[in-house]
């Protein structure tokens, strides 16, 4: 998979983003994830170095990151 990055303010603290997760924002969202491989819908809150990381789903194609960045309105 090419590496896409689409992202949205949701407001002035918290950004929806769907990406490749990396090992801090795991970290940083308390979960336990056994595959990080793929594209994660998340969201981080904090501004530009995110104090807190709320993974809320694994997609696993390009096709479904490019489908939900479309939906939901990502860029």
């Amino acid at each position: 998979m090419s590496n896409y990055y689409f992202s949205a303010k949701v407001d002035d603290d918290t950004t929806l983003c769907i990406a490749p997760i990396t090992a801090r924002r795991i970290e940083l969202s308390g979960q336990e994830i056994a595959d990080d491989s793929g594209y994660f819908l998340f969201q981080t809150k904090g501004g530009a170095e995110p104090s807190e990381v709320e993974i809320l789903a694994r997609l696993t194609s390009e096709e479904a990151v490019l489908r939900l960045s479309q939906m939901l309105d990502l860029k």
